[in-house]
């Protein structure tokens, strides 16, 4: 009885290890080389791309999850750098800082202080308590992907990279030259997690951004597929244009890892898959017109 019930427990344990061995890994490994051909397809046989019509879903936001992860590296590189840049550069500035104190919703130093800019290779800090610069003087001070650090008249000024914040003293009562100090100071130490948030955050607009291109780029190839009579539904041409888009995002994303942002880049992308698009969908056959 007792060898009947271990002969059950063994086939239900054989039964259950190929389910999941079929399940997560012939599957899985079904689903990777799958993708891998297309990948090489989209780079070297675009008439192939038409086979990514067949795809399930799950395959096809694989793939746009890879498409999104090769758009966010150049971004993550250019975030990386600013970041360790500015823990470094950021010590250096806080030797120049004069001791202050916000209180009353304005700047109060502790002795008479001549308004000064001190730049590194990577921030512009201004201290000028006495009313002398504007934030339009700050930002034309900056140039390329300097960030800009501004104590004025009125209040605290960042401007990073395109975008710039403000913040009046009458938020910031309470600070003093020390805390400032330490928050600047604190990225250094924090510098690998915040670099880590910092990539999912761009993952998240790097998603968002290859899904509104995937969808820009669908509408034009529609009109491409019905002027070379194809006939191709939105969900399909969405599908080959993503795929499509390869080449062309990782020839914008070695560019701009290297600091190299072509203008109208775009533009370029979006032609450059769309012709592409067009090498697939040629080789199918147009429909048969009904007699």
């Amino acid at each position: 009885m007792e060898f009947i019930k271990f002969n059950r427990y063994n086939k239900i344990n054989s039964f259950l290890f190929n389910y999941l061995f079929q399940e997560f890994f012939i599957k899985s490994g079904e689903i990777i080389i799958n993708i891998i051909h297309l990948f090489k397809d989209s780079l070297l046989h675009p008439e192939n791309l038409v086979r990514a019509i067949n795809l399930k879903k799950g395959k096809v936001f694989l793939y746009f999850l890879f498409i999104a992860f090769i758009a966010a590296i150049p971004l993550w590189i250019q975030s990386s750098q600013t970041i360790d840049d500015f823990s470094r550069d950021g010590q250096i500035i806080a030797e120049s800082i004069p001791a202050f104190q916000i209180e009353n919703d304005q700047i109060v130093t502790n002795e008479p202080v001549d308004s000064y800019i001190y730049q590194t290779d990577s921030i512009i800090f201004t201290f000028d308590p006495n009313g002398e610069r504007t934030i339009e003087d700050v930002e034309r001070d900056l140039i390329g992907n300097l960030i800009g650090i501004a104590f004025l008249e009125d209040g605290l000024y960042f401007s990073l990279p395109n975008y710039p914040i403000q913040f009046p003293y009458a938020q910031l009562n309470g600070l003093t030259s020390d805390s400032f100090i330490d928050l600047i100071l604190s990225v250094e130490s924090f510098g690998g997690v915040l670099q880590t948030l910092t990539f999912i955050l761009l993952l998240l607009i790097a998603l968002l951004l290859t899904f509104i291109y995937t969808v820009l780029s669908t509408l034009f190839a529609n009109i491409i597929s019905i002027i070379f009579g194809k006939q191709l539904k939105f969900r399909e041409s969405f599908k080959i244009v993503l795929f499509a888009s390869t080449l062309p995002t990782l020839f914008i994303a070695f560019l701009n890892s290297f600091g190299l942002i072509p203008s109208f880049q775009m533009e370029i992308k979006i032609a450059l898959t769309l012709f592409i698009y067009y090498l697939a969908i040629r080789t199918i056959p147009k429909p048969k017109k009904q007699s």
